[in-house]
């Protein structure tokens, strides 16, 4: 709990190399304001509200001011960063939607973290972001389409999910596949603040994420889970999972698998 301050980040002081990460802020006692952008949130207790760490910002709190936060990396979060943008400092209120489901699970988490064994530790944390993803694409009013009112940058990405398994699938594979140039999917992927490429490499990261936690696969070799979700070598998935989670596989199962 603070007493009343302000503080400000500037342009300034975020580091170039900085993790890009999105702060998710549960309000629990008093009133504060967040600010960034054009935007402004005065949230009380049981609002949520989010800044994005790459871009100035300013917090104004009251006296007795306390929240609960979490960081949030950009590519765990399963919306573009241009959407997003349209989210940061605004108040998602505690009975609108999902939010009270979140503002619950994170004071719960809160709680019980130190009682919680690293591998519930990882699941708490990765179902904490799934939660969130979900209330950032229903505030922004892309709930789930029937298949027949899919957009072709969502069956693209469908096929990307059936498909992770193939080492060969590419953006010119996944362009083939749906009858439109190269040039029009990347396009398609560019407008929504995405790229095919990184489409497919964090979706291949979070399957093998699971499983290297996943007691039903606790006995199989780092690289051969790799391989499962086409990475085709275990140094190009070592390198891609310590650039994507800041530590090696190995290191990351040992840490948060099976006990």
């Amino acid at each position: 709990m603070t007493d009343r301050h302000v503080s400000h980040r500037s342009a300034e002081s975020i580091a170039s190399d900085e993790r890009a990460d999105f702060l998710v802020c549960l309000q629990v006692d008093g009133v504060g304001e967040f600010s960034q952008g054009s935007r402004t949130a005065t949230v009380r207790p049981g609002d949520v509200t989010l800044f994005d760490s790459t871009v100035p910002a300013s917090v104004a709190s009251s006296d007795g001011y306390r929240s609960l936060c979490v960081r949030l990396p950009h590519q765990l979060v399963g919306v573009s960063r241009s959407a997003m943008s349209e989210l940061t400092a605004i108040r998602f209120a505690p009975d609108d939607g999902l939010t009270p489901a979140f503002g619950a699970l994170l004071a719960t988490v809160d709680r019980a973290w130190d009682r919680i064994p690293g591998r519930a530790r990882s699941l708490a944390a990765h179902n904490t972001a799934d939660l969130l993803t979900t209330i950032f694409l229903t505030t922004l009013g892309r709930r789930p389409a029937r298949p027949a009112d899919e957009t072709d940058l969502e069956r693209m990405l469908r096929y990307v999910d059936r498909h992770l398994a193939d080492p060969e699938l590419s953006p010119g594979v996944i362009a083939a596949a749906h009858y439109m140039s190269l040039r029009r999917a990347h396009g398609i992927f560019h407008d929504a603040g995405l790229t095919i490429a990184g489409a497919i490499l964090r979706r291949r990261l979070e399957r093998c994420r699971a499983d290297l936690i996943d007691v039903a696969d606790a006995e199989v070799p780092v690289a051969r889970i790799g391989v499962r979700w086409g990475f085709r070598t275990a140094t190009q998935f070592g390198r891609a999972f310590r650039t994507g989670f800041g530590e090696p596989p190995a290191t990351y199962r040992s840490r948060f698998g099976a006990e």
